[in-house]
């Protein structure tokens, strides 16, 4: 016997004295439902004490995360201590909605083996009693080929049959009435009922996942009603269970047989009963929960405001602080940005524009007169030229003496040659 046969034990006893007690495979998967929901009722309650506290205990996490910031391994040293002073495991809020679906997995094994975790037959006596009753070719282990070989042990002489084959004792092996209000809960729901005609049975083994999914979404929604914490909040992840946890119940009633949603159907329905017992008894602590939360978003919004003033006297300080230095030059200095301006456009002549840039210089003439004869300027004008161009010197003209010497002035202040050219002296008939 293997460690999965021994924790699989207890399971398998339960629903087999159930099969032989209500003679009905249905009926005993109720009861086994109900029988597990009461034995784990204690373990659901100190989880969702334990979800309270954890909750009571978030303003002072959020406090830790504040003080600690960055450091991850400090914070995570704090909270530990937290938890742990206070006697609050960090999964036990959610461990307990996981104990029906730790349940499913061994519960889907002997529902898929009846003949060995009801019955205790091995390998080799499962397929003598499929060859004894004509089941040719069967291997034992496979699909849910069991299923089938024991809704055909449906008899007196069928179950002396194969306890002779399988060389078992008398009692051993035992008819199971897979009948549960007209269905055969040991067939597979399939999605096209149609295929091979519309019967009651091919119908109702299809109703029955979609009553699971949506039983599956109602037990959610009474657990968030009931408990009182969250009437105001959705827990994080809350929309995303609400989807997910119907979505599972059809995906398993559409592929696994059909006593598996009768067990589904009976735990959501059960679920919905525990909570409301466990919102009843533990109204005082959800309560309490509630005004300790009000108080946490009071203080947290006191804190916020807190913070937001110390923020704008620093800031006014600040201010107050810098008052009267300059102010930074721009980056382009020595440009007169305001001189680009004209009238109310501002920019007009552009932004780098500069008066400076081009500094204007004054006129000088380039050709001043010139004079050689003092005769022709009387003093009194010389002295007034002079007062009058004091910016601007009159130099005297450079005359070549050979041409001072051979030039006269004539009346009109003009330079006459004095000399006939040379060829004309030459001419004879001159």
């Amino acid at each position: 016997m293997d460690i999965w046969q021994i924790l699989m034990t207890p399971f398998s006893w339960l629903l087999e004295t159930f099969c032989r007690v209500f003679d009905n495979y249905g009926v005993a998967l109720i009861f086994f439902t109900l029988v597990v929901k009461v034995i784990l009722f204690p373990l659901s309650l100190k989880g969702k004490k334990s979800m309270i506290k954890m909750n009571l205990l978030n303003s002072q996490v959020k406090e830790i995360q504040q003080r600690c910031g960055n450091d991850r391994e400090r914070y995570s040293q704090e909270v530990n201590k937290l938890y742990a002073d206070n006697n609050v495991s960090p999964m036990g809020g959610c461990g307990w909605s996981l104990i029906p679906l730790a349940i499913l997995m061994p519960l889907y094994a002997i529902i898929r083996r009846p003949l060995k975790y009801l019955m205790g037959l091995s390998d080799a006596g499962t397929t003598a009693v499929a060859n004894a009753l004509g089941l040719q070719g069967f291997v034992a282990g496979s699909g849910y080929g069991e299923l089938t070989l024991a809704s055909l042990i449906n008899s007196d002489q069928a179950v002396s049959a194969a306890t002779t084959a399988a060389g078992v004792s008398t009692g051993t092996i035992f008819v199971i009435n897979f009948n549960f209000l007209g269905l055969d809960l040991s067939q597979i729901p399939n999605w096209n009922f149609w295929d091979g005609g519309i019967t009651p049975n091919s119908v109702g083994l299809f109703l029955l996942p979609v009553i699971s999914a949506c039983l599956s979404l109602l037990s959610m929604i009474v657990s968030q009603r009931t408990n009182q914490m969250n009437a105001n909040q959705k827990p994080a992840g809350m929309n995303s269970m609400m989807i997910m946890s119907p979505l599972i119940s059809l995906w398993i009633g559409f592929a696994m047989p059909a006593g598996l949603c009768v067990y589904w159907i009976a735990n959501s329905l059960f679920m919905m009963v525990q909570e409301v017992i466990c919102g009843k008894m533990l109204k005082k602590d959800y309560e309490a929960v509630q005004r300790e939360m009000e108080a946490a978003a009071l203080r947290a919004k006191e804190a916020e405001k807190e913070r937001r003033r110390q923020a704008a006297q620093r800031k006014a300080q600040a201010i107050a602080a810098n008052k009267g230095k300059k102010v930074k030059e721009k980056k382009n200095k020595g440009v007169d940005v305001t001189a680009s301006r004209e009238g109310m456009r501002t920019y007009a002549r552009g932004r780098a524009y500069d008066p400076n840039r081009y500094p204007i210089t004054p006129y000088v003439d380039p050709n001043p007169v010139r004079h050689t004869v003092e005769e022709d300027v009387e003093p009194e004008e010389t002295e007034n030229v002079v007062e009058e161009n004091t910016t601007t010197p009159v130099i005297p003209p450079v005359v070549p003496e050979a041409v001072e010497a051979d030039q006269d002035l004539d009346q009109d202040g003009e330079y006459e040659e004095a000399y006939a050219p040379e060829s004309e002296e030459q001419d004879p008939k001159g």
